[in-house]
């Protein structure tokens, strides 16, 4: 019975299996079959060609028309076969061609010649079997496809994996440093942000290096993609500073400060949107954007560049400092220069109008002013709560007066800049320590992609940065800039020379000669502590804080400032009684703490709250009531860095009452033990 059985198994198991085998043989034998059909086709054409126009009276026009034909074609084919190799362009062009001219040779003489039956059976037929040979290599080999074949079968061998079936790739554009596509989603299954989600599980199933892709948005259709695959190890040594781009061209000219991984120029757009660099320290951010932005800004016609940096002096940009307006390096100056900015903006927004203008334009008359600031977060700490206000202010206006923002710093969160601010800004994000860092370095639309990871630098690839400004595509946001290097021993004489062959030094006109002051006239030798007698404003921040106290609380405004200036100086001194002493001494007056201890603060208040079990409170709260005043903080105050948390996602709202969230971030580094009573 056993054998019985085997033996009915292995037939029905051999009859099973001869209709698979066929239709594999058939299934291969398709594969090759095109090219033979094609040579059995044109042979009935040119015999049907001879019959139909081979009369004396015929062939001539029949021969002009078909060598016409053949050469159009021909061109045609090379045309389109350029995302190939040359080999693929060639051969695909040869073909073209050798059918039509042996059409045309079989129209005139027919097929009774020997010379045209010959050239069809071994002409034909040898390329008949070259094509078939490209065809098996192929097949055996994907990975010696060039071009389209072999970003669709790498594509193709990843998609399912990642999520992406029924998606489609093919090339468009093939060069030595990357291969530019078009990937097709399946309609109605997927969307680009899926795709972008999934591009370290496609770059993990095609076996390329991490960071290769790069996908963006068709911006006419939502199930196309715009695919770039590149190497990302080309980033890995310094690119040198190759010069200017542009010298004596206007700074609306794009800025170059790198290259990209597919090999493009890295550049932006500076006017029109103000910029925030960060990166931890030794990731390069100050060699990286400030030496390379700022060198290129030197070379332009229409620019005038302040750099403020009152953390390290002149140790970062004291080498550029011949090819810049000023360089303010102490906080009094450094305010002072802010102040004055202030003030000037309504009145260059005023001129521009004059002049027609609806914001600063190549040409207007008036030269654009780059604010550079370094180490950002020391600067904004020791404002005053008015000048803030001013700085924020300046933010939301400058732009259209002709003036850009750059804020260098290590870490921008709600401790380190307000939010207000940050929202306004384009992002330039170096290496970072820790991916929790990296929500406030990047664009949003960065963020979206698990693959911009600038944590994974560290400070180990110094210049490398993902930059999201104007004038940068979707494309390269999502994908790693290595800014130029200026060499580890040999900086100081690399931008000394490019000072001197380079640097467009000119008169600024009136009104941003105001706002340099003397600065702008003199040798550049000094830094800027003093200003014309139109601009002098004493910088009095007891004076601002107390009108500050005073507009939040109108019991402490000055009931009759009449009746007090006209106070004579022999008045006698009316003491306390001995109720108002006890009231003084029990609950002394609150001594003002900067923006930066008010929000570290808080921040503290919020961790105590939590860990006490108490994870919800309202803006009237006690004991948040007595941090403000220990703060010497108003209402004012209160809502709006409540709101600024917020946005950081640190609380959330609703119907008055706040929701204090898990804190992913670190405690601020700020010395908060001062503020003590």
């Amino acid at each position: 019975m056993r054998r019985n059985t085997n033996a009915v198994t292995m037939v029905a198991a051999d009859e099973a299996t001869t209709p698979r085998l066929w239709a594999k043989v058939g299934s291969q034998a398709g594969v090759l079959a095109p090219p033979w059909l094609l040579l059995a086709g044109t042979a009935g054409a040119g015999a049907l060609s001879h019959a139909v126009w081979g009369d004396p009276g015929e062939v001539t026009w029949a021969a002009v028309a078909a060598t016409l034909g053949t050469t159009g074609l021909s061109s045609l084919t090379w045309a389109i076969t350029h995302a190939r190799r040359l080999l693929g362009r060639v051969h695909a062009s040869a073909t073209v061609a050798a059918t039509g001219a042996w059409l045309t040779t079989a129209t005139v003489t027919g097929l009774d010649s020997e010379v045209v039956t010959g050239a069809l059976w071994w002409g034909g037929a040898g390329l008949a079997l070259s094509w078939n040979l490209r065809t098996v290599i192929r097949r055996l080999d994907p990975d010696q496809q060039g071009g389209a074949d072999a970003l669709a079968t790498l594509f193709d061998k990843a998609k399912d994996q990642a999520g992406l079936k029924g998606a489609r790739a093919r090339a468009t554009q093939v060069t030595d440093r990357k291969i530019k596509g078009v990937v097709a989603l399946a309609p109605g299954e997927a969307t680009v942000h899926d795709a972008q989600r999934s591009i370290g599980k496609l770059e993990s199933g095609m076996q390329v290096p991490p960071g290769t892709l790069a996908l963006a948005a068709n911006p006419d259709r939502a199930d196309l993609a715009e695919i770039t695959v590149s190497d990302p190890r080309v980033l890995r040594t310094p690119i040198p500073w190759p010069g200017p781009s542009r010298p004596g061209a206007s700074v609306a000219e794009p800025l170059r400060v790198g290259g990209w991984q597919d090999g493009d120029d890295g550049e932006f757009i500076l006017p029109g949107r103000h910029l925030q660099v960060m990166g931890m320290s030794g990731s390069g951010k100050s060699f990286g954007s400030a030496w390379n932005t700022l060198a290129e800004l030197m070379t332009r016609r229409d620019v005038q560049i302040i750099a403020i940096d009152t953390s390290k002096d002149e140790q970062t940009l004291g080498p550029l400092k011949p090819g810049l307006a000023a360089l303010v390096t102490d906080q009094n100056s450094a305010v002072e220069m802010l102040r004055r900015l202030h003030r000037q903006i309504p009145e260059r927004t005023k001129t521009l109008g004059r002049n027609g203008y609806s914001k600063w334009s190549e040409g207007c008359g008036m030269d654009f002013v780059v604010l550079w600031i370094e180490e950002a977060s020391k600067f904004l700490a020791a404002l005053s709560g008015k000048d803030e206000e001013r700085f924020e202010e300046i933010v939301k206006e400058a732009r259209s007066a002709g003036v850009a923002i750059v804020l260098s710093l290590q870490r921008s969160d709600y401790t380190q800049m307000p939010t207000l601010v940050r929202g306004q800004l384009s992002k330039w994000c170096f290496g970072l320590g820790s991916s929790d860092d990296a929500k406030w370095g990047l664009s949003t639309r960065q963020q979206k992609v698990d693959t911009v990871a600038p944590e994974e630098w560290e400070a180990n690839y110094p210049g490398m940065s993902y930059l999201d400004a104007q004038g940068v595509s979707e494309k390269h946001a999502m994908m790693p800039l290595r800014c130029y290097s200026w060499g580890e021993t040999t900086y100081r004489d690399a931008m000394a020379a490019h000072l001197a062959e380079y640097h467009q030094p000119h008169a600024p006109d009136p009104l941003t000669a105001r706002l340099l002051g003397p600065t702008a006239t003199d040798t550049r030798d000094t830094d800027l502590t003093d200003t014309d007698d139109e601009d002098t404003e004493e910088w009095d921040v007891a004076a601002d804080e107390l009108d500050e106290a005073a507009r939040r609380d109108p019991e402490l405004a000055d009931p009759d400032t009449a009746v007090t200036a006209a106070a004579r100086p022999d008045t006698p001194i009316q003491h306390p009684t001995a109720e108002e002493a006890q009231a003084v001494e029990s609950d002394p007056p609150a001594r003002r703490a900067t923006p930066a201890q008010s929000r570290a603060a808080l921040h503290d208040w919020l961790t105590e709250r939590v860990a006490a079990g108490h994870d919800t409170f309202t803006a009237s709260d006690p004991s948040l009531a007595a941090l403000r005043h220990h703060l010497g903080m108003g209402r004012s105050w209160t809502y709006k860095v409540l709101g600024e948390l917020q946005e950081a996602g640190r609380l959330t709202v609703h119907n008055g009452v706040y929701t204090i969230e898990p804190d992913t971030d670190h405690t601020p580094d700020v010395d908060t033990g001062q503020l003590a009573a």
